[in-house]
Parts: C-alpha cells; structure tokens; sequence
C-alpha cells in the first residue's frame, strides 16, 4: 500500500513538473517569437509533424517551436524539439539528477579533468569554505590573492544563470574594475559557490568576431545505449561590442557550425530577435572558419565518456592565444537547444523520442 501510494505521489510531482515547465517555455518562446515576423504553418505541414510525433513519441505537441524556428530561419523540419519536453522529460530521463549537479558545478570540473587545460584558477568558494590551489583558506587570504588582477572572472560555480553571474574585471589595490567595489564587497555579492579565475586570452580568429568577450564553441553531445559519444550540434557564441560574455540569454550572438567547422550564413540573438551576416567587429560569418574545431570535437566525445550519468552535456570550449584547446564549462542541466541553425538531435531525434516514449 505505501509503495502504491509513494508512486501516485511520484507520478503527481511528474506531471505537475510537466505542466509547469510547458507553461514556462510556451511563454519564453511566445516572448521570443513577438520580436520577429511569425509565419504560419500550411494544414500539411502541421499533419505532417502531428504524424511524426505521433509515430515516435506516441502523442501530439503544441507547434509554437516549430513554427518560431521555420520564421526564423526559413527551414521546415518535423524534428524540432518542443522546449517544454526537452527540459520535462529528455532531460530528466537522460541526465541523473544527482550527479549532474555534480557534473556542472564549476568548482568540480578541474578534479573531473584534471589533465585537461582549464583557465588558471585563483581561489574558489565551495559551501562558504575558501580554497586555494586545492587547499583551504581563510576568507582574508582569498581576497588577498585577489586583490590585483589584470583581466579575471568571477561566476557562481552552481546554477550560474545561464552566464548572468560572470563578471569579467580587474583589481588594483582590492579596487576592483566591477562598478568599483571592493574585492570584499564584490565576494559578498556573491555569497558562496562561486570561483575566481583569470580570464583565457583566445585565438586570434576567435577574438576578431568580438574582441572584448571570450568568445566560445558549444557543442553538444549524445551518449548513446551503444557506448559511442556524437555530436549534435555545435554553435559559436559570442558577445556584442563592448560587451564582456558571450551568452545568447545576456544578448549575445550565436552561429551553426557545420561538420567542416565552418559557420553558416547567418548568427542569431534571441531576445529581441535578431538576424546578422556579420559580427559587430565586421567578420563574415558564412564560411568562417572555427580553429582546431575537428579537435574540438574529438576533445568532448573524448571527454563525455568519462561522464556516463549524463548522457547530454553542452560543452563550452574555446582555443587560447597559443592554439591549445581550453574547457571553458560542462553544461549538463542547461545544455542548451539552438534550434535557429536547425533541429537539435538531427539523425538521433527518432531514437531520442523512442527513449521517453518507453
């Protein structure tokens, strides 16, 4: 009786998590489609896709996705992912919850891959406890190693908003650059759970699209049943003049990248919509060409093996000034799903939609 009564409870706390997160997503991408001119989709196309999940995910969906993306990028395709069942049930079913907390804590990612080039950290706060170079400190002594820094960034290391903590700054004399706090002041304004780390001085080719944010690749990838890793997809994001991130939430840019490692025709912004040629430095992007993005590539299916209780993961990489491959973040609660340059999953939607389906 208590087991029945446990999963009734289980199946309620589901199907409410599932109602709220459609509701939630309908009305981010309703936002996002009243920044730009919305098409509607013919009777046969709106059959067509209604035939496709119902083979493949066994119901029918709201369209308000696929109609934004084929406005936004002219590409009709039945494969688009509906926001609210990517974060209500593949996420979910894909990713442990536990261990992808985990998985994106910031303050981790050098202890998962410790052999992999990461930018140089400075001090970190983990549950209110400072450390630095892997060994506790006091609170005075972390801001003492912070207090002159030419170029720096400080973030939360746990549920960073979606880039909305990351503060790139310099200090002189515990005056830091950031609306010219303190070094204390600005830790205070950050609580705990949060990393200092000095600021990666990118490629040269990266830098030319925006030179005053580290401009970085997300790629995507897929751990399937068969153990193999593949990319999904693969975006570069970058800032907009001035600005200091590169994240499309905080107004950035971002770009498909195609198998070769070149960008598409156009890059993207999100809220407003936005539909650029070029970046705000005057780069074209179509046919612009990703360094080391074949490395990169191989680098995070590498790298995804190893964490086998995520079998989604968004990766942040980038290429520094001497062409080494730098992890930037694991993203393994928000992946991300750019669906401008075209359907997330491609070829592994089927398979993907059959996994949630079950």
């Amino acid at each position: 009786m208590k087991e029945k009564v446990m999963s009734l409870i289980q199946f309620w706390r589901r199907k409410y998590k599932f109602l709220s997160l459609t509701r939630q997503y309908q009305k981010n991408i309703k936002e996002m489609g009243a920044t730009c001119e919305l098409k509607n989709l013919t009777k046969e196309q709106s059959d067509e896709i209604q035939k496709y999940y119902m083979e493949h995910y066994g119901k029918k969906i709201k369209l308000d996705c696929h109609r934004y993306y084929y406005s936004v990028n002219d590409l009709f395709s039945v494969k688009y992912i509906p926001t609210y069942i990517y974060y209500s049930q593949i996420t979910p079913l894909f990713n442990d919850v536990k261990m992808r907390v985990v998985y994106s804590d910031k303050n981790m990612s050098d202890r998962l891959f410790p052999d992999m080039l990461q930018p140089r950290g400075i001090i970190k706060n983990m549950n209110g406890f400072f450390y630095h170079e892997e060994k506790p400190i006091d609170r005075e002594t972390a801001i003492g190693l912070c207090h002159n820094l030419p170029d720096a960034v400080i973030k939360h290391s746990i549920d960073s908003c979606q880039g909305e903590s990351v503060i790139r700054f310099s200090s002189i004399h515990g005056i830091t650059s950031s609306q010219n706090r303190t070094v204390k002041e600005l830790f205070d304004s950050y609580g705990k759970n949060f990393l200092v780390q000095e600021a990666v001085s990118q490629h040269e080719r990266l830098g030319s699209l925006n030179p005053s944010s580290l401009n970085t690749i997300r790629i995507m990838t897929f751990y399937r049943d068969n153990n193999e890793v593949v990319p999904l997809f693969a975006v570069l994001r970058m800032g907009r003049k001035g600005v200091k991130v590169d994240n499309a939430s905080a107004g950035g840019l971002y770009c498909g990248i195609n198998e070769e490692g070149k960008l598409a025709k156009y890059a993207y912004t999100l809220k407003p919509f936005g539909k650029y040629l070029t970046s705000d430095s005057g780069v074209v992007f179509e046919g612009f060409e990703v360094p080391r993005f074949g490395d990169l590539v191989a680098k995070v299916r590498e790298m995804h093996q190893m964490l086998p209780y995520a079998r989604l993961i968004g990766w942040d990489m980038s290429v520094d000034e001497n062409n080494n491959i730098v992890l930037i973040e694991i993203n393994p609660t928000d992946t991300g799903v750019f669906q401008a340059t075209g359907p997330a999953f491609g070829d592994y939607t089927e398979e993907i939609l059959h996994a949630i389906r079950k």
